[in-house]
Parts: structure tokens; sequence; C-alpha cells
């Protein structure tokens, strides 16, 4: 379900940025026969003798087929290229944007709470902040009207220059507005003509267009965020991670965790430059 949502997301991405779909599949196998210490196969004969791995391989195959039927991907304007990856997910993944040089990631995931959500959240964060490309991390299928209304709650740091310029073509192909908010927390108060006067800086400083300035209330970050896409009807959420770790990390890290983890709008995520 998961991989169908990105995959019907990625569609109207591809057409609107005209660009080509990388389908990425990547078997993940737990037999220490199979697998070196790093996660990758031990070897290919090893694999070709496992009847758990070709099973597997030939459902993903089987997959692929079924998408392209169900989605009539044989009949979009849009080129696609399919890879079926061996090993540990992640290390997969950011293989695959090296390798096949990605440019932007669409990864579909699901809303978790409790035990599921740290077990979820920690893979989901240790590659976002891995990966040097854009990646937006969807619950649920995307419309292509869902990016012409960005919430951007921003830090006003400098180092958020790459994701301001994902933001910016964005907004070229879709004509979107930047929504963009700074959540008053009691931990980081500030007035509310202080946090105005900071975010128009920040807006002229990154020659922004077709934006408003917002100042949102809450006793928690993430649930600011939240709540303000909710109040003005937005569309994607667009936040910076961090690939620090120790205090800073929990800091930074942990609302984009959260937000990835229960937002049911699609959020995109940037390591800061």
């Amino acid at each position: 379900m998961e991989a169908e949502n990105a995959l019907q997301t990625a569609i109207p991405i591809a057409e609107a940025f005209d660009a080509t779909i990388i389908l990425l599949h990547v078997l993940e196998v737990s037999s220490v026969d199979t697998f070196t210490e790093t996660g990758n196969p031990a070897s290919d004969e090893e694999i070709s003798h496992s009847v758990h791995i070709n099973e597997n391989l030939k459902l993903a195959h089987d997959n692929f087929k079924r998408s392209f039927a169900l989605h009539g991907l044989d009949n979009i304007d849009v080129k696609l290229e399919q890879y079926i990856r061996v090993g540990s997910a992640n290390k997969q993944i950011e293989e695959s944007i090296e390798k096949e040089n990605i440019d932007f990631v669409i990864m579909g995931t699901k809303a978790a709470w409790g035990l599921t959500d740290i077990l979820l959240g920690t893979s989901t964060d240790k590659l976002l902040r891995r990966v040097n490309c854009p990646v937006l991390s969807v619950n649920e299928v995307v419309p292509g009207d869902a990016f012409t209304k960005i919430v951007f709650p921003t830090t006003t740091y400098s180092k958020e220059t790459g994701l301001v310029e994902t933001i910016k073509k964005f907004q070229k192909a879709f004509g979107s507005k930047i929504f963009l908010v700074r959540i008053n927390t009691p931990m980081h108060f500030m007035s509310d003509k202080d946090s105005i006067a900071l975010l128009e800086e920040y807006a002229v400083d990154n020659n922004l267009i077709n934006y408003e300035s917002h100042v949102y209330s809450h006793t928690e970050e993430e649930d600011g965020i939240r709540e303000f896409a909710d109040y003005i009807k937005g569309g994607m959420i667009a936040v910076s991670t961090s690939a620090h770790t120790g205090l800073w990390k929990i800091i930074q890290g942990s609302v984009t965790k959260e937000l990835v983890s229960h937002s049911k709008r699609p959020v995109l995520t940037l390591k800061m430059d």
C-alpha cells in the first residue's frame, strides 16, 4: 500500500518536472547465511540457491507488473525504470541514489504511534539525515493540487538554502503559494511583531515570491505545524533536517521524524547545508 501511494504521487510530479521515475524495490533478507555483516549479499551464487529469496524476487517482479497494469503506466507520458535490490533497505536506497544519480526521492510511509512509531521512525530518520537529496514522505496518495499550498515552518537559518531552492522549483512547476510560518512555543517565544519581521527578512534574503508570513502559537512545535497546516488547509509541508548527532539532532530531528510519522500531508525534507 505504501509503495502504491508513493508511485501514484510520483506520476504528477514526474509530469510537472519532465522527470524519469525510478521504481526501486528492496528485498530485505535477515538470513545470516545469505548476508555479510554489512548487510550486503554474500555472493550471487548463494542468493541464487536461496528458495526464499528467489520466491520473493519473483513476487517483486509480479508486483511491478501489477502496478504497471493497475496505473496504466504503459500509457502515460513519463519514462520509467525499475530496479530490484537485495539487502538493507536504507543502504540500498543510498547506493541507488548515488549510482543512478537520483535527485529526488518519494517514499511511502504509514502513520504510526507508540512502539511502532519508534521502530519505523528510527529507520526513516536515519535515511532522512544521511541522503543529500530532497525526500518526499507520503502516508497516502497525494494529488497534484496538494502542491499548490506549501507550508514552510522555517527556522530562518541560512543553512536551509537547499530546501528553499527545492520549494521554489515546486512553486514554479505547480504555481504554488508559500506559507512561511514561525511556530511560537514557550521555550522559543518571540513576539508576533518580531516573528513577522524575521520572516519577512528571510523572504527577502531568499527572493521569495507569492508567499505569506504567519505566526502560530502552540506548546509543541510539531503539533503546531500540523494544526497550522489544518487551519490554512495547506498541502505539502516542507522542513529541514540535520545530519548531526547528539543534542542538535534530538532537537531538530525529532520534529521532522514526528511530522513524517504522524502527518497525513506529504512532508518534504532536505538535510541542511
